[in-house]
């Protein structure tokens, strides 16, 4: 079959192959089905019990109350299978903005498309640090080597030629290529012999460990304690099933199992948040790191610039010229071959915006010249290295037998490429310094000529003539200045990493209001320096410049072991062991390479410095959120609890049945999660310094907190207890008053000091119970069911205005610091 590199497949047959053969995805981790989300729901403490409640009221004799809890065990059933499944459709979302992406052409267009919607007979183009979606054969190839240990074992890259396959799951280390998919999905090699792409499971966050921790412990304390209750029940009144009841009506109070659903529905519904504001969470883990940066070390092309690179300036030995003053577009013949020769030290069809820049200058200044060779074929490229930041391509031309090199990279590199006369090198320096001061990207170029085949290994074997300088214009960001104040506000360390010249580096930095931007370290400084000077320095220093990969990773180490929690940006293949050892790695999701983005932990799906302030503020946001709805749900247990175990001490009818608590759990866990998740940042969330992340989610602090209110909600609950028995009301009047109580004091815990009381949801949340209240209350089937009768308007008005200030009351802890010791 004749293929068209240039057009590709149209839209319509990309369509029709869809249907045809199904996506390109591989069978990984499936979705739990709904059968088995039931089954692990049975299988919940509050579930559990109340069926175990059930279970020992048909044995009383009374199906009513059975039946009815087995109405509220549906009822809490479809209500946690909802918010399960609004966070698992958040997480599927996620997962799928995610999956890497390939650069095809259809109908004639290059565009990005997800790697699940790569169809057979696609034209795809691959590069440096791209995961090759599908089987492919190679139709062009440039240098092209692949990483296929995923498929066969070997570390080794494997080079690849013209009609050669490349197999899915691969990842480019070197060159470039043009190939078309030919199978997909389960027909790839990886998927014949029964390999999964799927991620494997997440490990749990330290937050969820400690909560599970917590929990724990909770529940070994609710099972003794509700041991010890049926067991002094049963033998005070000699009746073993309603001890049992007892028992599991306490257990079921002081258990706050909504935790775990609690911290699930905040991450997912956290992720979904941040990827509205073009974040892409791949951990989840990393929302709860995003609160606890200290430090932001960032590249500056593209997060704090705009990486829309143009030609500013060009530089001989002798003369500078300004592109923009330029009256046409006629540039001076002495200024032609610098031009040239960075276009020759480029990819004929670039990605990277830089060179784009200068084909677009070529097309503009050297048109209809002979400086342009368009015929000419690439005969050897020699990439960056960590030794050497220049990159050279060697060409050949159809009429010359020679080879000709083009080089570029930074100026001192190429004056080592050109063994310039010390002289020379230091008019190339100062000229290189000047044009940097205004915040030019500054390249140097040389040309060689070899008239030898082969062509030799490195760079270093060509006698290269030093030609010029090249400045390139990268605008900052406008909102760039204000997101740098904003972070600096909220205690967090800029530190810029950047492979610039490090007078552009400090251009930039002052132009953006860096801290410190007088200071700027150099990578060749910094492999002088002895460990002890370097840990000293990387405390002082924000602005790192012309550093390598490795270098990126040695100054995030660094950083960690001062103490700093640090989050880090990176594009790049090389990037990658950097990302991973960072406290928070985010990969660029325009122009970083497929092995960046998988190995960091957040995406930023816009490139733009802006995108990661604003993740931070939302990372704070959520857990500021999270521990309200922790301190929450962890204080509304108190008073239940209390209630369940008072009247077994004090030998008092009982008054909290089991499908009261049951109830009590219907409204808790969907509060915890709508109201509170749903609250806003506080106004000064980044006025003040990133929280310790040593320091435990369930802290004093928050013990403090809920015990102050649990205790006030129990004072409240006591008094009116004592004022009923005192007046002789019978047991169904206390149930009700108590209960109306209960109710009041957790409307009172979920809106005091809420900012959101006038959304929807948040009025529905609070108007529930209340209407189920009042039909408990006041209509007498529900009342019979409850085991209630009907409250006068003073005994209702005496309860909820109890019920609801018991919590406030002790609000004046203020006054005495010790209660948060």
């Amino acid at each position: 079959m004749k293929i068209n590199l240039n057009i590709g497949l149209t839209a319509q047959r990309v369509r029709e192959l869809q249907a045809l053969e199904g996506k390109n995805e591989l069978p990984g981790s499936q979705s739990k089905s709904f059968f088995q989300l039931i089954i692990e729901l049975l299988f919940d403490p509050t579930i559990f019990i109340l069926l175990g409640c059930g279970a020992i009221y048909f044995f009383l004799g009374d199906p009513t109350e059975a039946s009815m809890l087995l109405t509220f065990v549906l009822v809490i059933i479809s209500i946690t299978l909802l918010q399960q499944t609004k966070a698992e459709k958040a997480l599927l979302a996620l997962k799928s903005l995610s999956s890497p992406r390939a650069l095809v052409v259809r109908d004639g267009k290059k565009i990005r498309v997800p790697g699940a919607e790569i169809v057979r007979g696609d034209v795809i183009f691959i590069s440096e640090g791209d995961k090759v979606p599908a089987d492919s054969k190679i139709y062009q190839a440039s240098f092209l080597a692949a990483d296929e240990s995923l498929l066969t074992g070997e570390s080794q890259p494997v080079s690849k030629e013209i009609e050669s396959i490349i197999y899915a799951g691969s990842t480019i280390v070197r060159g470039q290529g043009i190939a078309v998919v030919e199978a997909i999905g389960t027909k790839t090699q990886i998927g014949q012999i029964g390999q999964s792409l799927a991620r494997s499971p997440e490990n749990l966050s330290a937050l969820e460990n400690e909560t599970r921790a917590v929990i724990f412990k909770l529940t070994w304390a609710a099972i003794i304690l509700c041991l010890f209750v049926i067991v002094f029940y049963a033998l005070k009144h000699h009746n073993w099933l309603q001890g049992s009841l007892v028992g599991l009506t306490l257990a079921m109070a002081i258990l706050p199992n909504e935790l775990p659903a609690v911290m699930t529905i905040f991450f997912a519904l956290g992720a979904r948040r941040l990827a509205s504001q073009n974040v892409l969470t791949r951990k989840l883990s990393a929302i709860e790191n995003l609160g606890s940066v200290t430090v932001l070390a960032v590249d500056k092309t593209g997060t704090l610039t705009m990486n829309q690179m143009q030609l500013q300036k060009i530089s001989t030995l002798k003369e500078v010229i300004d592109l923009g003053e330029l009256n046409s577009n006629e540039l001076p013949e002495d200024f032609h071959e610098i031009l040239e020769f960075a276009i020759l030290a480029s990819r004929k069809d670039p990605f990277d915006p830089m060179e784009l820049a200068f084909i677009e200058a070529g097309a503009k200044y050297l048109k209809n010249t002979e400086h342009l060779h368009d015929d000419w074929e690439l005969a050897k490229e020699y990439p960056l290295t960590r030794e050497l930041l220049s990159i050279s391509h060697a060409w050949k031309s159809s009429q010359v037998g020679n080879f000709t090199v083009g080089a570029k990279g930074a100026p001192e590199a190429i004056i080592d490429l050109c063994h310039l006369d010390p002289k020379i090198a230091d008019q190339v320096h100062k000229n290189a310094q000047e044009m940097a001061k205004s915040g030019l990207r500054i390249l140097g170029v040389a040309k060689a000529l070899n008239p030898e085949s082969p062509l030799p290994g490195h760079q270093h074997d060509f006698n290269f003539i030093f030609l010029g300088l090249i400045g390139i214009a990268d605008p900052v960001r406008p909102e760039a200045k204000e997101s740098v104040r904003s972070c600096q506000e909220a205690g967090i360390r800029l530190v810029m990493i950047t492979g610039d010249h490090p007078v552009t580096a400090k251009s930039i930095a002052e132009k953006i209001g860096m801290n410190n931007h007088h200071l700027v370290m150099t990578g060749d400084e910094l492999n002088h320096l002895d460990p002890e000077e370097f840990e000293i320095k990387i405390k002082q220093i924000n602005i790192f410049s012309r550093v390598s990969p490795l270098q990126k990773l040695k100054i995030v180490d660094a950083l960690k072991r001062s103490g700093q929690i640090v989050a880090m940006t990176g594009d790049g293949v090389n990037d990658a062991p950097a990302l991973k050892n960072a406290d928070i790695g985010i990969g660029m999701g325009e122009r970083g390479t497929d092995v960046a983005r998988e190995s960091a932990a957040i995406v930023l799906l816009k490139d733009d410095f802006n995108s990661i302030v604003e993740a931070i503020k939302m990372g704070r946001r959520i857990y500021i959120n999270l521990t309200q709805a922790i301190k929450y749900l962890c204080a509304v247990h108190l008073p239940i609890a209390a209630v369940s175990v008072l009247p077994i001490i004090f030998d008092l009818p009982l008054i909290l049945l089991p499908a009261h608590v049951a109830l009590l759990h219907l409204l808790i866990e969907p509060a915890s999660t709508i109201v509170f998740e749903r609250e806003p940042a506080p106004v000064n969330v980044m006025a003040t310094p990133p929280r310790d992340p040593r320091t435990s989610l369930f802290s004093k602090k928050l013990w403090a907190d809920v015990f102050i209110e649990g205790i006030g909600a129990i004072l409240g609950l006591g008094l009116l207890l004592f004022l009923s028995l005192k007046k002789g009301m019978l047991t169904e009047e206390i149930r009700a008053l108590i209960f109306t109580a209960l109710m009041f004091s957790n409307l009172s815990l979920i809106i005091q000091d809420r900012k959101v009381l006038k959304s929807k949801s948040t009025i529905l949340i609070c108007l529930i119970p209340l209407v189920i209240l009042a039909l408990a209350l006041y209509w007498e089937p529900v009342q019979t069911l409850f085991k209630f009768a009907k409250l006068s308007s003073m005994e209702f008005l005496l309860a909820s205005v109890i019920g609801f200030l018991s919590v406030k009351g002790l609000k004046l802890k203020r006054l005495i610091p010790l209660a948060r010791n």
